[in-house]
């Protein structure tokens, strides 16, 4: 039942390290830890929403779980000034968790001076904050969850397909600012648009661009296209 070995399983690592992991097998022995985790501050709101689980004050929702398996858990916010409290807990941290919302940059020098670190872990998707070339020469593990965001980011392309075709932006600003022109924003290019009837492209369709689509089809598009290696399925 050890966290990191469920989020090993959750997660895949984004680079393959040969044989030269650190000391691995810590992680799953049973041996305390210390998780040292970076978080956003959410102030009040993080009280009113306990589902805020990327929030310092919240933490994933997993504190409990790892002090009662005797694990040291850290959570901090101070990270980007020189000698940050997360610069601090590093040290001597065995795994370090942040967010692509509030990511905790994992150079060269943090790994240098961290000699314990052995794996570095987005809670969400993205490796560009971590150094993956110290990683590798240093045996860290780097790994993220894949996949955990694609219905959120489909979602957001819909949207922002919807505010383009109707023009949107611009005539929220128009009423912000006390006016209101329609003829500038339904008759004049770029015209505001209905959906159905259009043709709507993807460039890829993998777990995102695939979800796109299917979220697209009850608009009655006149086609919907894509571009990618493989064949999407008749459905």
């Amino acid at each position: 039942d050890s966290f990191l070995v469920m989020l090993a399983r959750l997660s895949r690592s984004v680079r393959n390290f040969s044989s030269k992991h650190r000391d691995l097998a810590a992680l799953s022995s049973g041996q305390p830890l210390k998780i040292v985790c970076c978080f956003y501050e959410a102030g009040a709101e993080a009280a009113k929403n306990p589902r805020l689980l990327g929030c310092r004050e919240n933490a994933l929702g997993i504190r409990e779980f790892l002090e009662s398996r005797g694990h040291r858990f850290v959570v901090v916010s101070d990270k980007d000034r020189a000698n940050s409290e997360f610069d601090k807990e590093l040290k001597d941290a065995d795994v370090v968790t942040s967010t692509p919302l509030h990511p905790a940059y994992i150079t060269r020098a943090r790994i240098e001076a961290s000699p314990k670190l052995k794996m570095s872990i987005t809670a969400g998707i993205g490796s560009d904050h971590v150094d993956l070339h110290a990683c590798r020469e240093y045996g860290i593990t780097v790994a993220e969850v894949t996949g955990c965001n694609v219905v959120s980011v489909a979602e957001h392309v819909v949207m922002q397909i919807l505010a383009l075709v109707r023009n949107y932006i611009p005539a929220y600003k128009q009423i912000v600012s006390g006016q209101w022109h329609v003829a500038s924003i339904v008759g004049v290019y770029p015209c505001a648009y209905d959906l159905e009837g259009k043709v709507v492209g993807t460039v890829g369709a993998g777990r995102i661009g695939r979800r796109v689509l299917e979220r697209l089809r009850p608009f009655d598009c006149k086609e919907l296209l894509y571009s990618d290696y493989a064949r999407l399925d008749a459905q």
